[in-house]
């Protein structure tokens, strides 16, 4: 019976390494954060113990880092979803990202690309409205509001678009 018990930890320790390998291969192939990896090895199977172990492995490898993936996940929604600060914010929030590095992605933001960004998704969104109508505004400001643009900047590009009309 004994030689059981040792065969299942062979067999455990070996899925351990085939986990660690596989979680390495995913960061190797796309940024993830701490929190994604944690759940996809929760997913497998893994205890709380052998979970800190192989974050803390893939840490030390530089396979994981929070800044780096908050870096990435800014600079991504920024350019190309057309995200503001807020949504940013709170998408970094939902995936355990602490608040310093938070700030950090946030200082690597240009302020110029972060404005084009803004006023690219500002006319895409004022093609379909009549902003002269102040119903058609409020739907503007709300559809801005919900990408995660700060208040004063959609007034701001609401006040660029209609002197442009």
């Amino acid at each position: 019976m004994m030689i059981n018990d040792r065969d299942n930890d062979t067999d455990r320790s070996i899925d351990i390494d085939k986990l660690r390998l596989r979680m390495a291969d995913l960061c190797a192939r796309s940024e993830q954060c701490s929190y994604d990896i944690a759940l996809k090895l929760r997913r497998a199977g893994a205890s709380a113990a052998q979970m800190m172990q192989i974050i803390d492995d893939l840490r030390s490898q530089k396979f994981i880092d929070d800044a780096r993936y908050a870096r990435a996940l800014t600079n991504d929604k920024v350019r190309f979803a057309g995200w503001g600060r807020m949504k940013i914010r709170a998408a970094l929030l939902a995936k355990r990202i602490s608040e310093s590095d938070i700030r950090l992605a946030f200082d690597g933001i240009d302020d110029d690309e972060y404005n084009a960004s803004l006023m690219r998704v500002a006319r895409s969104k004022a093609r379909g409205l009549d902003l002269g109508d102040y119903r058609q505004r409020q739907k503007f400001f709300r559809s801005m509001a919900s990408r995660g643009y700060e208040p004063g900047l959609i007034s701001s590009a609401l006040t660029a678009l209609c002197s442009d009309c």
